[in-house]
């Protein structure tokens, strides 16, 4: 378990990392060539020709609201299937609660978009599906959902489906929606047609959860890649404007400390 804090005026945000593992840059619509030509991508970013990629849960403190964004989402083929799926299960609570975050205590549970089960769902013994939040509605933009039952969009295990059906699950209408005292999130649309990025801000400082539109830092000098977004473009156009807004920038698939910030030239990690 790694845990980093950041903080953006009088909001708390907690990275709790489940593992950080290298993975061929290919998984990430990048190359050999473009990790090797980006020299600020080792150690933190990258090792070797592999990128870092993190299975973590990020948790937005803002008042009385604990809000949880993206928990090891798009991890599924790795901790949620097959004979360790349960242990996973358990052991992502576990490292949970250990970091002063008991998986009940948590308010809001946030999906930029919807892209497997990640930690948004605790599969029973019987099979059937809960929130992994037991307090937490789910919370994503209404446009993701919508896609979804026009088959746009797939929820490959059923999972959202069967905790849509208990009502566990809201959609959040419009393109911006507020989760929290200074927590909102935005539609981008280019990752996914329901995709969003979250916004904080506080006293005059400012973060963004980038979702999938950044699995990488690199992703903020390389450029998009049509396999990995079905609206390059639009994706491009965005990372660059967010690069430049001077924001802490954060992203749900990053290794520790998951944040940084654009000074030009690379993106500085967060200190540790």
């Amino acid at each position: 378990m790694t845990v980093n804090v950041l903080l953006v005026g009088s909001i708390r945000l907690t990275r709790v990392g489940y593992a950080d593992v290298p993975i061929p840059p290919e998984r990430a619509g990048l190359t050999v060539e473009q990790v090797r030509a980006v020299p600020w991508a080792e150690p933190t970013w990258a090792a070797g020709d592999q990128l870092l990629a993190g299975a973590a849960a990020w948790i937005i403190e803002a008042g009385d609201a604990r809000v949880v964004v993206d928990p090891a989402q798009a991890a599924d083929e790795i901790i949620r299937t097959g004979t360790d799926a349960a242990f996973h299960q358990e052991a992502f609570a576990a490292v949970l609660a250990d970091a002063g975050f008991p998986r009940e205590s948590i308010t809001h549970d946030v999906a930029t978009h919807i892209e497997g089960v990640g930690m948004h769902a605790w599969r029973n013994d019987d099979g059937s599906w809960a929130p992994f939040f037991p307090n937490a509605p789910l919370l994503t933009l209404q446009r993701g959902l919508d896609a979804i039952d026009r088959g746009r969009f797939a929820d490959a295990s059923g999972a959202i489906e069967r905790l849509r059906a208990q009502g566990t699950v809201r959609g959040l209408p419009g393109e911006r929606a507020p989760v929290a005292d200074g927590v909102t999130l935005e539609l981008t649309g280019a990752h996914a047609p329901g995709h969003a990025i979250v916004r904080i801000a506080s006293e005059g400082e400012h973060a963004v959860m980038v979702g999938h539109l950044a699995v990488s830092p690199l992703h903020f000098v390389t450029g998009e890649c049509p396999q990995q977004h079905p609206e390059p473009a639009l994706a491009e156009k965005t990372v660059v404007a967010l690069r430049e807004e001077g924001s802490w920038l954060i992203g749900p698939l990053w290794p520790a400390p998951g944040a940084g910030r654009w000074d030009g030239e690379a993106i500085v990690p967060a200190a540790r």
